[in-house]
């Protein structure tokens, strides 16, 4: 269907949300069985291949990388995965609970190696091989939203170079997989909806809402998913979309995933959080209790859609406009319906719901991509196919559909958080990656430039997509199809921009940030003379913020992960340091020699490494 409903030619043979098969393609002679088979094991060949591309292009990207980067989240989610593998904690308290989904995915790393740059490497092998299974995921759903094979390879091929589903799985973090579970999720949700055989609904309805309650184990936005995914199963018992014990099905598979998440959690926060973590709940209802407290949220919120639009190069909010339309179409299957009403409500409140929930003084709240990269790469794949397979006039008004919001929001991101954002350190950059490649801002990004290049690009996209239907029956030199050659030029056009962009945010932000950190990491270690056997305190006081003579988390938390036999304590500098403890690291107070870092120094210790660069001083007992 279209997303105005009316119906469109299909390649292949469609099935109704009951089971039954629709009519196949006219005019089309049929295929012996045998025939067929050995069509799709050469395709599942050549989908086979394109992970393996997406794989290698993944590991090569981040190939320079050594140490954790995003700090604290990364180096929280690896001391949070050696924990599971037995290995030490260290005290995160009054911080962000990071779940322990994503770090049970990555414990294989610590099974053969306790170095923890080889662990860190394997970690991002780990990464590149998931977040490629974008390739595979998108090829089955745009078979399911009409493409013939070619076309559907050719837009799972685009839609797994987006950034959104590549550049985080350069960081051991929840957004390197978050776009693979998302897609699985709605895929698995809707073979629920329309699985052929009562054994499949049944599988289906048991892998989607394990899916779900795996979401909400990696991240707490999964909470989003699971209140959406019991919706839907509401639904389908009213409506008997499928058969009830499905969805019984279902929800003992939701609660035991859930279960278990709660018991992961459980356990992570005795291990790494004995004062306890962050209420994030709490923060949500501080920053919700007045009017303009809500009127934050909702400016925040316009600036998370106005970076899925940017982030796609305005193909997502071509996606988002279709789905919303098919929504409200009657003409619409109601499986498709479902869909598309699932990816806009998570959307939706997942913008909403995260700003609300982090402190107001995260530079992510007003206006950042990384909680929306899982539905950014669902609909730049809906957007794609809405140019391949809409009417002139659907995908005009889809268009037109994202356009008008994009710069609505563009002018609330102006007001609320300045019409310049900055990217020239490292938490800046990383936040504001696709925007300042847009206006190529290394320094600072314009939002109306970003907006404008964002807007062109978009225009670009449609009009080789209309050029294509208006010349269908053109060709060149009676030959070469002019509809097929603006297609391909779109499809070149759209791999580029992103190739392009992902080269960029790897040797602009993530390259130069390893070099910066290794010499207060590893660097750290070797200076200091680390070795096994040592106990190591940090000056730093939990819960408070760093005084001129703490070491702040962004160094003690990528340290923590490198001092892999211990775990680092904690204790006041201006008291005796922990019993046993034979190292010191303090910090550097500004413009005072290295000695003044501990003021009340016991007798018998020295300094035996230092940074003032890093602003951290290394303390040994004789």
């Amino acid at each position: 269907m279209a997303p105005d409903g009316t119906a469109m030619t299909a390649s292949r043979t469609t099935w109704a949300p009951g089971g039954a098969a629709g009519a196949a393609d006219a005019g089309r002679p049929a295929t012996t069985g045998r025939a067929s088979r050995r069509q799709a094991r050469r395709w599942a060949l050549l989908v086979a291949a394109g992970w393996v591309v997406q794989l290698g292009l993944r590991i090569w990207l981040s190939r320079a990388q050594t140490v954790p980067l995003a700090n604290p989240d990364e180096s929280a989610y690896l001391i949070a995965a050696r924990v599971l593998t037995g290995g030490p904690a260290t005290d995160f308290s009054d911080s962000t609970l990071y779940q322990g989904g994503y770090p049970l995915l990555i414990t294989p790393a610590f099974w053969f190696t306790g170095n923890p740059v080889t662990v860190y490497h394997a970690v991002l092998v780990i990464n590149a091989a998931i977040s490629a299974a974008v390739m595979p995921l998108a090829y089955l759903a745009g078979r399911r939203l009409g493409l013939n094979r070619l076309a559907a390879y050719v837009v799972a091929a685009i839609t797994a170079l987006v950034p959104a589903g590549v550049f985080y799985a350069e960081y051991a973090m929840t957004d390197a997989i978050y776009p693979v579970l998302v897609l699985a999720w709605l895929l698995a949700t809707h073979s629920w909806l329309t699985a052929r055989s009562v054994r499949g609904r049944y599988a289906a309805a048991a892998g989607s809402a394990l899916l779900a309650g795996y979401s909400y184990a990696v991240h707490s936005r999964g909470a989003v998913i699971v209140a959406a995914y019991v919706a839907v199963g509401i639904l389908v018992a009213w409506r008997r979309l499928a058969p009830r014990g499905t969805v019984a099905a279902a929800a003992l598979a939701l609660a035991a995933a859930s279960g278990a998440s709660w018991a992961l959690d459980r356990y992570l926060v005795s291990a790494m959080y004995p004062e306890g973590t962050r209420d994030l709940t709490g923060q949500m209802k501080t920053t919700l209790h007045s009017v303009h407290g809500a009127i934050n949220v909702f400016e925040m919120a316009a600036g998370q859609m106005w970076r899925l639009v940017l982030d796609s190069w305005g193909l997502a909010g071509i996606g988002v406009a279709a789905a919303a339309a098919a929504i409200f179409c009657r003409g619409t299957r109601i499986d498709l319906r479902i869909m598309a009403a699932l990816a806009v409500a998570v959307t939706a409140v997942t913008a909403c719901l995260v700003p609300a929930a982090l402190p107001a003084d995260q530079i992510q709240t007003w206006a950042s991509g990384r909680y929306l990269d899982g539905v950014i790469v669902v609909f730049f794949l809906a957007g794609a196919v809405v140019l391949l397979r809409a009417r002139t006039g659907t995908i005009l008004l889809c268009a037109a559909g994202a356009a008008v919001p994009t710069v609505l929001s563009a002018v609330i991101v102006a007001v609320y958080a300045g019409s310049s954002l900055p990217t020239a350190l490292f938490s800046h950059s990383f936040n504001f990656a696709e925007p300042a490649v847009l206006t190529q801002g290394w320094t600072s990004v314009s939002v109306w430039v970003a907006t404008a290049v964002t807007l062109g690009l978009l225009a670009a996209w449609v009009l080789m997509a209309v050029a294509a239907r208006r010349w269908r029956g053109a060709a060149l030199a009676e030959r070469v199809p002019v509809s097929g050659l603006l297609r391909a030029a779109g499809a070149v056009g759209l791999a580029a921009v992103s190739q392009a962009a992902m080269v960029q945010m790897t040797s602009h932000i993530s390259q130069p940030a390893a070099v910066a950190q290794a010499p207060n990491t590893t660097g750290f270690v070797t200076a200091s003379g680390l070795k096994p056997g040592d106990q190591i305190a940090v000056a730093f006081n939990v819960g408070t913020e760093p005084g001129p003579y703490d070491v702040g988390f962004e160094l003690w938390a990528p340290q923590a992960f490198e001092v892999w036999w211990t775990e680092l304590e904690f204790f006041d500098i201006t008291q005796a340091p922990p019993v046993g403890v034979n190292v010191v690291e303090a910090g550097w107070p500004t413009g005072q020699p290295a000695r003044a870092s501990w003021p009340q120094v016991p007798a018998g210790w020295r300094i035996v490494a230092s940074s003032q660069a890093g602003g951290w001083v290394t303390w040994r007992k004789a």
